[in-house]
């Protein structure tokens, strides 16, 4: 315990030093990407991004916000420490960490709580927001109890992302509320597998808990690994049979865009195309939240892979995951499967699959230009 103790104290008091700075202390006139869980993993694809001109902004700041409660558990605590290192080591002055404060109960997710100031503050500040993948939504918040099979391992990241999502969009559950975006609606988000189901549960809707089971009708690893590639979503189940190997490729399969989506209206793909998606979740959206609708689908349409907001223009979200800086490395080999050689390079898969990477770059080309026409 006392050690433990030690641990988040060392970390609290590291990462006070590094980044105690609040949004006013952000430089005049660069635009801002505010993202959410803003851990190593997920601090590096931006970054990684933006240095090879995936998103081709002249200049930027990256805030990474958390609440405070995440550094409760260990493992986030060392994901957050080697985010504030990584930044700290690299001399990255253009990422800065805003912190979250305070508890909110369930029923007062849904209107003005203790997090209403932060959040309009962070919204003053922002030209962009990102809202990243992650663990699962504890069932409760959207009226659901949980399956065996849900995993909700970080709620208090859930609830004030929830929330804040709530606040910017409105929803069902608070017809009367007025949202924050009600005054910028041309405000770029993009929400992205947990952030689109978090999007989708603020907005009033709910998830498909399993897919493999309840969608499927599945029982076992073998049984999905037995599918066809359109069909798995998750490299979990790989996992689950060879739990030591870190070298495994995620799983890709194609998706349908619909004909009144965004994708065929702003980036320049028509409805014949069918691109490759990284892909990594075991839970769907359900029942649309209000104000949500679906924009494009898995082969088979039993999945909603991305939807857009009809209130707000650019609001978007994928349940796949075009951020993994992986994607864009010339020199990253993986395989496919245990003893398998470490051949598999996603940038050329995504290269020799057209227009999969014309796709990919056409999301961060439009967010991008969003992100700079915000004053």
């Amino acid at each position: 315990m006392k050690k433990h103790f030690r641990f988040l104290l060392c970390l609290l008091l590291f990462q006070f030093t590094l980044t105690a700075a609040q949004t006013e202390d952000l430089p005049p006139g660069i635009p801002v990407i505010v993202m959410t869980h803003s851990t190593l993993s997920q601090v590096k694809n931006i970054v990684e991004m933006y240095e090879k001109d995936i998103m081709p902004l002249k200049s930027l700041v990256l805030l990474g916000i958390y609440h405070e409660d995440e550094l409760a558990d260990e493992w986030e605590a060392k994901a957050y420490k080697a985010a504030f290192a990584y930044v700290e080591e690299n001399g990255l002055s253009w990422v800065r960490f805003r912190k979250i404060t305070g508890r909110v109960d369930l029923k007062d997710l849904f209107r003005e709580n203790l997090w209403t100031p932060q959040f309009k503050e962070i919204l003053a500040a922002a030209s962009g927001i990102i809202f990243t993948g992650g663990a699962d939504i504890p069932p409760a918040v959207y009226g659901q109890g949980t399956s065996l099979l849900s995993e909700p391992a970080t709620p208090s990241r859930s609830m004030y992302e929830i929330s804040f999502l709530f606040h910017l969009l409105g929803g069902s559950r608070n017809p009367g509320f007025t949202p924050l975006l009600a005054g910028r609606k041309d405000f770029p988000i993009l929400a992205i597998c947990l952030g689109l189901q978090s999007l989708n549960v603020a907005a009033g809707g709910d998830l498909v808990q399993d897919i493999p089971s309840e969608v499927y009708g599945q029982k076992t690893v073998e049984e999905v690994l037995a599918s066809t590639p359109d069909q798995i979503h998750s490299d979990v189940y790989l996992e689950k049979l060879y739990p030591n190997d870190e070298k495994l490729i995620y799983p890709f399969h194609r998706i349908r865009l619909g004909k009144d989506s965004i994708f065929l209206r702003k980036m320049g793909l028509s409805s014949g195309d069918h691109p490759f998606v990284a892909t990594f979740h075991h839970q769907a959206i359900g029942r649309l939240g209000a104000g949500v609708r679906a924009t494009a689908f898995s082969m088979d349409g039993k999945i909603v892979e991305a939807i857009e907001h009809a209130r707000f223009a650019n609001v978007l979200g994928f349940q796949f995951h075009p951020e993994f800086y992986n994607l864009y490395r010339k020199g990253l080999f993986l395989h496919q499967k245990l003893g398998a050689p470490f051949d598999f390079n996603p940038l050329a898969f995504l290269q020799a699959n057209p227009p999969t990477l014309a796709f990919h770059h056409a999301i961060w080309k439009w967010f991008s230009e969003q992100v700079s026409a915000q004053k």
